[in-house]
């Protein structure tokens, strides 16, 4: 895939900056604890910014492939049976870079969301991560280059981290209200 020096310098610029900005934010929220309020915000913009970063390295290494299964030489995508050349059996590309990818995005917001307990914290570490795949699914540059092409290990890691957002979100929402409904429990106790 020919990709020019412009997109590449221009993904270059927006993961170093959004990784700058993700370190700060970190460094900022661990020195002044998340129990102020300018920890919390310092905590959002580090889950951004370690959302871009997240989306970056998962765009970059999602289309590694292990093959399982299949007797030809070799294996163009999962399940096609006209890649096996010479006879024998196709098997299956299993995406591991793809798992890998969304491995990295679970954690990056599971931490998120037990950290301020908030769907806020999950939307913008998504966000960041969203942001890195539109911009390199749909095309970058004045020429449309397109870095994040249209395979199956690109389509399981999209929709994947797609599902898995959302879930995350939903699962911290619930841990919102729980903690919630124990505090109104306690102060009506009281």
């Amino acid at each position: 895939m020919d990709v020019s020096g412009a997109a590449e310098v221009g993904v270059s610029v927006v993961v170093v900056l959004a990784g700058l900005v993700g370190l700060v934010g970190l460094v900022a929220a661990a020195v002044l604890g998340t129990e102020s309020a300018r920890g919390r915000v310092s905590l959002l913009s580090g889950l951004g910014g370690a959302g871009v970063v997240v989306g970056l390295i998962g765009s970059m290494i999602q289309g590694y492939t292990v093959r399982v299964g299949g007797s030809g030489p070799r294996l163009l995508d999962a399940g096609d049976p006209t890649s096996a050349v010479g006879g024998g059996s196709a098997g299956f590309a299993f995406p591991l870079g793809s798992v890998i990818g969304l491995v990295l995005l679970t954690a990056l917001l599971l931490v998120g969301g037990t950290l301020l307990r908030a769907p806020r914290a999950v939307g913008i570490a998504a966000g960041g991560w969203l942001l890195v795949v539109a911009v390199l699914m749909l095309g970058v540059g004045h020429r449309g280059d397109v870095i994040l092409a249209n395979t199956s290990s690109a389509q399981f890691f999209v929709c994947g981290g797609l599902v898995i957002a959302f879930g995350i979100a939903v699962l911290v929402y619930q841990w919102q209200l729980t903690d919630r409904l124990a505090d109104k429990t306690v102060s009506r106790s009281r």
